[in-house]
């Protein structure tokens, strides 16, 4: 496994030197490399136990799971593999992987394990990276709906971040899911904003309101 992802890392050294896993923006190049290296992440959760796992192994999985941040199939394997699923959630936060650490916020509803991993997602909400928190609170909705509103509407006022606008879209959408009673207060918050992408998000959720597309 060390050796395929060392494979990988020396192509996109030699290829793209100046992405890093700090500064990558999502947009990846696919080689053999690549391919070679997510065959055996996946090969190795499939058919070794989490238990066995060494800490270069574990680092080099959570490499490969930032580096598959497009397509998230290593993620959709984990979610077969629950040892697997909680041992690399747990540790991830504990990283420098951005790409790895959302995909986790994303996909912890999923989690199908027994023991309270899903509390993590409080981790996930604070982590400090806007996508990552962006993709908790969607997530927060199915792990605990009856925190959402108060999250939801603590992103929304926090002013944490200078480019707040789909952090605010989110919120939109998640009081939207719970059929929260404050969803009119912020929909005509958003329709006043200078971001296009919020207005626009707003006028579709007072449509669907209005049309009562989402009533039992």
């Amino acid at each position: 496994m060390h050796t395929r992802v060392n494979s990988f890392k020396a192509w996109a050294k030699a290829n793209h030197p100046t992405i890093t896993e700090e500064n990558d923006n999502g947009e990846w190049c696919f080689c053999n490399e690549f391919y070679n290296m997510e065959a055996c992440s996946i090969d190795i959760i499939s058919n070794t136990a989490a238990s066995g796992a060494t800490e270069q192994m574990i680092d080099d999985l959570l490499y490969v799971i930032a580096r598959d941040n497009e397509c998230e199939i290593v993620m959709d394997k984990l979610e077969e593999h629950n040892d697997w699923f909680s041992l690399l959630c747990r540790r991830c936060l504990n990283t420098g992987y951005a790409n790895a650490i959302w995909q986790f916020a994303k996909h912890l509803p999923n989690y199908k394990g027994g023991d309270d991993l899903k509390k993590i997602i409080y981790d996930f909400l604070d982590s400090g990276d806007e996508y990552t928190e962006r993709m908790a609170l969607r997530s927060l909705v199915e792990i605990c709906p009856e925190q959402a509103e108060r999250y939801a509407v603590k992103f929304w006022e926090r002013e944490k971040y200078e480019d707040d606008e789909y952090q605010k879209i989110m919120v939109l959408h998640v009081l939207h899911q719970i059929r929260s009673t404050r969803l009119p207060h912020y929909l005509a918050l958003a329709s006043q904003s200078a971001h296009k992408y919020l207005r626009r998000n707003a006028a579709e959720l007072y449509v669907r309101l209005n049309n009562g597309a989402d009533r039992a």
